[in-house]
This record gives structure tokens, C-alpha cells and sequence, in this order.
């Protein structure tokens, strides 16, 4: 049960770096990698579990008329990550928003290398994210990005997934 606190008594509270850090790398892993012991997910509900079952040509449809496809997203996210990893190591770098939702349509080897993209940053980031010392408040502010950017594209995802299968079994 939470504790009355008196008018004007400081409301703000310290999290232990260690405390932020370990539910920092609980939610990505979730993000990521899908549940264990769940947060917020379903169980395989994971953005990597997500994207194992889909084949080429799922992760090329476009929802919608100026949408975006599967691939799409998936290009932004390894880009996405990169960018934030190298902001986390303070280095420079020229960013490009629009080219990071290319390709919109993948073959078979394309979507595969889409996917092995977003692994290598993913794994890239948590080494790094391991290693860091203590994290300054752009470090916090990153880390806590990357995980609601991911989990609004894997919701994204798994909204043009439903869409996909509905119009699959209605035959549109």
C-alpha cells in the first residue's frame, strides 16, 4: 500500500542505475526477443518471433494506400537502432530518415538480410549497452526511446499482420 506523502514533500524519487538498468534490459529483451516472465507482451508476441514467420512476401504487402510494408518497418528499425547505438557511443553521424524505409518490397535473400540487420544492431547495442558506465541522461533518454520506438513498430507489425490474415481469409 503507497504512503500518503504531506503537501510539499519532494515527490521527486532516485532509481538506482542498477534498478533502471536491469528493467532497461528486461524491456528490451522483451522488445526484442519475446517474453519470458512477461512485462507488457503475449508470449511470442517478440519482435524477432514476429518477424521468423513471416515469409518474403507477407513482409512486402503495403497495408494500406502510403503505408508502409513489414520489410519497411524492419529496414527503419535496424537503422533506427544503429543510429541510437551511435549516439550512445557519442558518434557523429549523418542521418537519413527517408532512406531508412527502404526497401518497401523484399525477396526471399533480401528479407532474410532485413532480419539478420536488425539482430546485428540489437546485439550490437546491448554489448555496448553492457559496458557502459554509468548512463548520463542522454544515455537514459536513448535507451528508454529505443524501447518505445521498437514497441510501437512491432505493434505496427503485428496490426498489418492482422489486417494481412483478415484479407486473406475474406480473399481481398
Amino acid at each position: 500500500m503507497c504512503t500518503p506523502r504531506s503537501e510539499g514533500e519532494d515527490r521527486k524519487t532516485d532509481i538506482s542505475q542498477n534498478v533502471f538498468a536491469k528493467n532497461l534490459f528486461v524491456l528490451l529483451k522483451e522488445t526484442f526477443e519475446g517474453p519470458g516472465g512477461s512485462v507488457y507482451l503475449d508470449k511470442g508476441a517478440g519482435l524477432f518471433q514476429t518477424l521468423d514467420a513471416l515469409t518474403a512476401e507477407a513482409a512486402s504487402h503495403v497495408p494500406c494506400a502510403g503505408g508502409q510494408s513489414i520489410a519497411a518497418h524492419c529496414a527503419h528499425l535496424a537503422y533506427y537502432v544503429r543510429v541510437n547505438h551511435n549516439c550512445a557511443m557519442g558518434r557523429e553521424q549523418y542521418v537519413d530518415w527517408a532512406s531508412s524505409w527502404r526497401p518497401q518490397q523484399v525477396g526471399d535473400r533480401e528479407w532474410e538480410e532485413v532480419k539478420s540487420s536488425i539482430r546485428r544492431e540489437y546485439a550490437a547495442l546491448i554489448e555496448t549497452l553492457e559496458r557502459l558506465p554509468a548512463s548520463g541522461e542522454q544515455q537514459v533518454s536513448d535507451s528508454m526511446a529505443i524501447v518505445a520506438h521498437t514497441a510501437y513498430h512491432l505493434g505496427a507489425i503485428r496490426h498489418a499482420l492482422k489486417n494481412l490474415e483478415q484479407s486473406d481469409a475474406t480473399g481481398g
